[in-house]
């Protein structure tokens, strides 16, 4: 499966946090990363500029589901605070923005070590929003990445 992972952060070393949020993506497969892009104001605000970055990820996964689910994974592990609520800063955000061939919307019950999210988990693809934000679609013309174009 070949993705295409948005990575933010604006709180604390940003560029450290991004660069957490690739390793977290290598360990899921093979990345190829952006370059790092110019700062985007926070659209809450609430909180400092985002540093932004995205990345190719390819993964032997076939089930967008999961993959999502191993990006959230990784977001608490490196230290995001959910309990603040949507779109409040945060040290890293790892947004699921097309996986090529791959169209839709799903729900579904969030597992136990995710269930702080809610009791449902949700995607769709492509991300809805994308194709608004000039901090997603840059990073992904560097990429080359045809299948979301």
């Amino acid at each position: 499966m070949r993705a295409l992972v948005a990575l933010g952060s604006n709180l604390g070393d940003r560029r450290a946090c991004l660069e957490s949020g690739l390793e977290a993506l290598a360990a899921l497969g093979v990345v190829t990363p952006s370059p790092l892009w110019p700062e985007t104001p926070d659209e809450s605000g609430r909180g400092p500029d985002y540093l932004n970055t995205a990345a190719l990820l390819e993964t032997p996964g076939t089930d967008p589901r999961a993959l999502l689910e191993a990006l959230l994974r990784a977001e608490l592990r490196l230290g995001r605070n959910r309990a603040l609520g949507r779109n409040a800063p945060r040290t890293l955000d790892l947004d699921l923005i097309a996986v090529e061939g791959i169209q839709g919307a799903w729900r579904w019950p969030a597992p136990a070590d995710l269930a702080a999210l809610g009791p449902e988990l949700t995607l769709e693809l492509p991300h809805p929003r994308a194709r608004l934000r000039p901090f997603v679609m840059d990073p992904a013309r560097a990429l080359g990445l045809t299948f979301f174009h």
